[in-house]
């Protein structure tokens, strides 16, 4: 998940506002969570934690670079049978599996990516330090949620809860590559949840919004030509060099604005020799808001400046789409989400388990993650914690192993408040 904490900041802000103005309804209790059945689950967690932690230790070494999911996706697949459950690989790769409630209430479906960002042959060996954390590669982001979430169905079955509604568990593949496995699992059960919750998040968020993210491949092509043959030539270094420099005349609002957006030129390639000119030149384009308008607007100007060097420079242009996740709304777009029994659940079991919510004291109607496509397509979505750390996305990533714990209790209150336990 990626969040500026100015950004977080300012629209935690206007979430607080929107809150004390409107409050919405929780269904979570005190009184559920000190049931006897209940407390048995949070126990199970308590007494199984160090079985946690050497699972998560042993899923973290099974590499799972994105579009190369299957030898964890085969563990997950074998944990979730030997639960009791059916789990399926779908079409893209995705593992699923149904834990049917008894009927009457709602479906949850709990979401955890499988894929990391570190290619094959990279080092993912777990260490684990004597001030309690663990490093590696990916040991955070995400895996720390799968094994939440099949520790959160063993708890559910030591104590014998059911829930009116049907779970869904959702382990996903390419996340990192624009959310495709979930954008695979709801185009193909576009009914099947009435809400998602996204395990992928730092513990104490409630991120209820989506930020709208374009990746963008911007191609400008010409014949090329010799550099003794290069003057006055159609040029795609020249263009692309003009565009760049231009984008970043694109306005965009205040970073102190209680909405704001931010562009980045982040890859540039191209040519073959040092003694041509290169037939084709490329960068690329990180555009990113929650608001769908400015989205709109920012990129329509991004792919003008594009357009317009291309003419000047006499060469061809084309723009291709690497990622297109809309964006989910302004939080005044998104009161009404914020309101949903789903946000003020996790607060209040937020709130019961003592865990400060993140970033400010109030959900965020932002995120990046699954439930993103949950809140583009009208399903009450929300984003949450599994746990603390750091470094994502580095080889120097690391989790503390204590936050799993109220991360995993988290989940299971969540689970059987949200699915009405039996």
């Amino acid at each position: 998940m990626t969040r500026t904490s100015s950004t977080a900041f300012l629209l935690a802000g206007v979430t607080a506002v929107l809150m004390a103005a409107q409050p919405g309804t929780s269904k979570f209790s005190a009184a559920l969570a000190e049931r006897p059945d209940v407390r048995q689950a949070l126990s199970y967690i308590d007494e199984h934690f160090d079985a946690q932690v050497k699972e998560w230790i042993a899923l973290t070494e099974i590499p799972a670079p994105s579009t190369h999911e299957e030898k964890r996706a085969a563990y997950i697949r074998g944990q979730l049978e030997a639960i009791g459950l059916k789990p399926a690989i779908d079409g893209i790769g995705n593992v699923v599996a149904r834990r049917a409630g008894t009927g009457g209430g709602p479906s949850i479906a709990f979401v955890a990516h499988m894929d990391t960002v570190h290619p094959l042959g990279t080092d993912v060996t777990v260490k684990r330090l004597p001030d309690g954390t663990l490093h590696a590669p990916g040991v955070l982001d995400d895996t720390s949620s799968d094994v939440a979430l099949l520790q959160m169905l063993r708890a559910l079955d030591a104590a014998k809860i059911r829930t009116k509604g049907d779970l869904i568990l959702i382990f996903s593949v390419q996340e990192e590559l624009g959310l495709k496995g979930m954008y695979y699992w709801h185009d193909h059960n576009p009914k099947a949840a009435d809400m998602i919750v996204a395990v992928d998040a730092e513990l104490g968020a409630v991120d209820y919004g989506a930020l709208g993210i374009y990746w963008s491949k911007m191609k400008f092509s010409a014949p090329g030509a010799h550099t003794l043959n290069s003057r006055g030539a159609p040029h795609p270094a020249r263009a692309a060099a003009q565009c760049i420099s231009d984008i970043y005349t694109v306005a965009l609002p205040p970073a102190d604005a209680p909405v704001t957006a931010i562009y980045n030129v982040g890859m540039i390639g191209g040519g073959t020799v040092v003694n041509a000119v290169a037939p084709e030149v490329w960068f690329t384009v990180d555009l990113r808001t929650i608001d769908p308008a400015l989205l709109t607007k920012l990129d329509a100007e991004i792919v003008g400046k594009c357009e317009a060097a291309a003419r000047m420079q006499k060469v061809t242009f084309a723009r291709e789409y690497i990622q297109k996740s809309e964006a989910g709304g302004r939080p005044e777009q998104l009161a009404g989400r914020l309101r949903h029994p789903v946000v003020q659940t996790a607060v209040d079991v937020l709130n019961y388990l003592g865990i400060p919510i993140r970033p400010n004291g109030a959900p965020a109607p932002t995120g990046s993650t699954d439930a993103n496509v949950g809140v583009t397509r009208g399903v009450p979505s929300i984003a949450i914690g599994r746990g603390r750390g750091g470094n994502q996305h580095s080889l120097s990533e690391w989790a503390d192993i204590d936050s799993a714990r109220p991360g995993t209790k988290q989940i299971l209150l969540l689970a059987v408040s949200l699915a009405e336990i039996q």
